[in-house]
């Protein structure tokens, strides 16, 4: 039986270095019921980051430049070993894939050996315009945000469905019916800076980045798409801040996600919730 692989997805600056040093944190639990299976190519990366928020402090950024991709073998409680990728880890190739239409071997690799894909996305920091769509109707080009680091000129709503759509055609994966594999979970990510009211995940998707989330409605069958709120660390950390619950309590004790169907008023601090979701077929 051929490995359920992950591939996780997402551009700068999302949340990728904080999750995954909280859950490597989560998994060198006894309690969890995933394990890391042997040791993990990067886990001097994992150490670094997982030792910035214990001294209660953000990860320096020169960690995603000195480690470009990451693979974390895992094994479930069955016994089945898989592991979880990021190809590329600190997220900049994203743009030359969007605009040349191609991946790279790494990239190429990892797609071809995942069946499973872990997306992303820190709503509050992907530009959009209003007015976008009539832009596109004037043949006109929205102008760059240079406010945000991650615009390339596109409403997000576009470049997620572009991508998505790139992504999808590189895999050779038809879209006539509704889509069964890759399973995708989409993580709203620092879901702590969100105002989310009595909003749910799906909610949040809908309001913030609606054409995305019409598309990913629209094409994968609903028992193979799911949208999660995730805050790695539950607050705000700076590179120099020292946080005292980090210190005293440790980072796995931090942190929280949000089922798809649950409010900000149901926090659990399983982060590996979303994996275990993907693992169930």
């Amino acid at each position: 039986m051929p490995k359920k692989n992950i591939l996780v997805i997402g551009r700068a600056s999302s949340g990728k270095t904080h999750f995954a040093g909280q859950l490597y944190g989560r998994l060198r639990e006894p309690e969890s019921s995933l394990k890391i299976n042997g040791t993990p190519e990067n886990l001097e990366m994992l150490g670094e980051v997982f030792e910035a928020l214990s001294e209660g402090k953000a990860s320096a950024h020169t960690v995603t430049e000195t480690w470009d991709s990451l693979k974390l073998p895992l094994i479930d409680e069955n016994s089945k070993e898989f592991d979880i990728n990021w190809p590329e880890y600190a997220g900049e190739q994203w743009d030359t894939i969007f605009s040349t239409r191609s991946l790279n071997e790494r990239w190429r690799n990892k797609l071809d050996d995942s069946n499973k894909w872990l997306i992303i996305i820190r709503v509050e920091n992907e530009p959009t315009f209003p007015d976008f769509l009539e832009k596109l109707s004037n043949n006109e080009k929205p102008e760059k945000n240079h406010e945000s680091p991650n615009s390339i000129g596109w409403d997000a709503n576009a470049y997620w469905v572009e991508k998505l759509q790139i992504l999808l055609q590189l895999s050779k994966i038809p879209i006539a019916n509704k889509i069964e594999s890759p399973k995708v979970a989409v993580l709203l990510s620092c879901y702590d800076e969100v105002n989310t009211e009595n909003a749910t995940p799906n909610d949040i998707l809908e309001q913030r980045l609606p054409m995305l989330a019409s598309y990913l409605v629209s094409n994968w069958d609903k028992d193979k798409l799911s949208i999660w709120g995730l805050s790695a660390l539950g607050k705000e950390l700076t590179k120099i801040s020292k946080d005292e619950g980090f210190i005293n309590e440790g980072p796995e004790t931090q942190g929280w996600i949000i089922s798809p169907d649950e409010t900000i008023d149901h926090k659990n601090s399983d982060l590996t919730l979303p994996i275990k979701w993907l693992l169930n077929d």
